[in-house]
């Protein structure tokens, strides 16, 4: 939610902050790469468990979601937004979030119900997101229709850094963020039937299309010649 209702008030940061990647010639796809790669060492570092690993994974944490925050604006910027940009995006950070859960649940058994329902949901969210995206209209500036939700990418880096912090209190706010996920899948699912329906309703014989014979004719203009369309490059 927070991604969606509140980002343009920090865009011209967030602009300000990708300028150096765009004039070092970064591709966005290479700090998706990078982004990725943060998380899962923060990862391998929550699972070490050395004294002061959890401020190191929190460091690690908060560059791997600048990098996530920053590659879509760079695309936008030098206009390399692209379906390959967008599928890295959306796998990379369910990747590093599955491997987060795990590796805290195995340094923290305590949160193993918690963690092993949180895993679930994600399936189940990321499975209504895509089926939404490929029968909703895109009318945003994304490479396909983003369904929003109560939970998204920056409520979950909040989740996690909340588990850092308190690790004790872990098992609470992954239930409560689990609380939060079931409605925002609940929103999402009833959406999709809601669509499906009216477009079997729309489809049925029930409502034939009218016959172009009952209509009556408009006299037909002489051709004029168009101009030819000029086609648009993503």
């Amino acid at each position: 939610m927070i991604d969606t209702r509140l980002r343009h008030y920090v865009q011209a940061a967030f602009d300000f902050m990708a300028k150096p990647f765009v004039a070092l010639r970064i591709t966005p796809n290479q700090m998706t790469i990078a982004a990725g790669l943060f998380g899962l060492a923060g990862c391998v570092v929550l699972l070490m468990g050395f004294p002061g690993s959890l401020g190191i994974v929190f460091l690690l944490g908060l560059i791997s979601a600048l990098l996530d925050i920053l590659d879509g604006t760079v695309a936008r910027l030098t206009g390399k937004s692209s379906p390959l940009g967008a599928f890295l995006d959306l796998m990379l950070d369910r990747i590093v979030e599955v491997c987060f859960i795990m590796a805290f649940a195995l340094r923290f058994p305590q949160t193993h119900w918690p963690g092993t329902v949180f895993l679930a949901l994600v399936i189940v969210n990321f499975s209504a997101f895509l089926l939404a995206g490929s029968l909703f209209k895109n009318t945003g500036k994304k490479s396909m229709h983003y369904e929003d939700g109560l939970v998204e990418r920056t409520e979950t880096f909040l989740l996690f850094t909340l588990m850092l912090i308190f690790p004790k209190a872990a098992p609470i706010f992954i239930w409560a963020f689990n609380a939060l996920m079931m409605y925002t899948a609940y929103r999402r699912i009833t959406r999709i039937v809601a669509h499906t329906n009216t477009e079997e309703e729309d489809s049925s014989p029930s409502n034939p299309p009218k016959s172009s014979s009952s209509k009556k004719q408009a006299p037909q203009k002489a051709p004029t010649e168009q101009p030819e369309a000029q086609g648009e490059n993503e």
